[in-house]
Formats: C-alpha cells, structure tokens, sequence
C-alpha cells in the first residue's frame, strides 16, 4: 500500500464520518483513557458507560449489554490489566508478531472478551483499539468475511498480521517521498485531527481504508476526480 491510498482513505473517511466526532471525543480525553490502561479500578463504572459502551461503542452499530454485575466490561478489564499493560509501548508498525509473550497476551484478551454475550469481533476489536488503539486495528464483520477471517483470536492475529504489512509499506513509501513527521502525524495536522486535541494513529487510518474499501465497496483513490479550475 502507497501513503497516497492511506491518505485517499482518510480524507474520504473524514467527510463520510462527518470528522469523526465521536472517536475525536474519546481519544483527545487522554485523561480518561489513560487511566483505563492503567489504573482501570479507579474509573467509576458509570463513567466507563458514558464513555466508551454508550458514547463509542454503541455508535459505530453495536449493542452491548450495559451489564453492571460482576460480568460487566469493565471488570474484564480489570481482570485483564497485566496483559493490557504488558502491550502498552506495543506499535503495529515495528512489532514482532512472531514473539510468544506478545502473542499470548493478545488471545488472552481477545479470548476473555469473547466470553461476554452479544460481544462478537467487531465489539472485540473496538475495545481493544480503546485499550491501546497504536496496536489493535478494529475489525467488522465485512471485513472479516472479505478476508475469510471468522472470528476466534488466530484470526484476529491474522488480521494484525495482514495490516501490519500494509502499515510497515506505508512507512516505508511515507519515507521515501520525504515528507515530514510520521505518517500519522501528517494526515493528523492535515485533517484537523491535531486540533482538536488527537492525533489518529496508524492502526485507526488503516481500520478506515479497509472499511471503506471491503465493507463500502468504494474504490481507493477514487475513479474520477473533479477538474479543480
């Protein structure tokens, strides 16, 4: 994949998603999502509904139960904070998918979310990007279907392995055109994401290439662009 393709993707995810307020307005609150990477027993459990199951998650199309018992989201991730903590300085980018440790602590979390009813990959997936969002890219049912992915954390392990490779081109292709910064941080400050307080990562401009691209169907760059004069 060239950064033009990525850079394509974003720009046309922006207008569709109309800026992508929602997504915006939970990463810039780094107070927030820090401290549920964190310290994630220090969050009030009616802070994390607001946030993340009504305000995030229950906006891109999902349903979750608001289950407020000892089964409720937030205790998982509590329950899961070694493994969460253990993948915290994890990029998508430079990361070795081959390693054990790595490996191991990517299914326990996939695996302990599986367990919560109605909770299916793309759900999955979503709150993984929450929990370290330069790491897990999110993934729907489309999607997983185009890439014969059906669920389970072996394929969702594949599917990091397949965007990884078309993260580390866009690297490479980003510095081969000389351009400054990093990828992300230049398709950030283009599209006003930096001033609003969050800079997208790599793992989220992709998510929103194969969205557009395998769930849309739409053509990346497009076929036909307007004359500008």
């Amino acid at each position: 994949m060239k950064f033009v393709d990525l850079s394509w993707a974003a720009l046309l995810y922006y207008y569709k998603s109309g800026g992508d307020r929602k997504y915006i307005k939970l990463f810039r609150d780094t107070e927030f999502t820090n401290k549920l990477r964190q310290t994630p027993w220090d969050i009030p459990y009616e802070e994390f509904e607001s946030k993340v199951i009504f305000g995030f998650i229950s906006s891109v199309g999902l349903r979750l139960p608001a289950v407020r018992g000892k089964d409720n989201l937030l205790t998982q991730i509590v329950d899961l904070h070694p493994s969460i903590s253990a993948l915290q300085d994890i990029h998508l980018h430079d990361c070795d998918l081959t390693n054990e440790d790595l490996l191991n602590n990517v299914r326990q979390i996939y695996d302990s979310f599986s367990e919560i009813h109605g909770f299916w990959v793309t759900g999955i997936s979503k709150i993984s990007h929450v929990l370290n969002d330069s790491l897990f890219v999110p993934l729907n049912l489309s999607t997983s279907s185009y890439f014969g992915l059906f669920g389970g954390s072996e394929d969702f392990i594949k599917w990091l392995k397949l965007t990884q490779e078309n993260v580390q081109e866009v690297v490479a292709d980003f510095k081969d055109l000389g351009l400054p910064g990093s990828p992300e941080e230049f398709l950030s400050d283009k599209l006003g994401y930096t001033t609003y307080g969050c800079q997208k990562s790599l793992a989220r401009y992709i998510d929103e290439y194969f969205w557009l691209t395998t769930s849309e169907n739409l053509p990346i760059p497009p076929k036909w662009l307007p004359p500008l004069t």
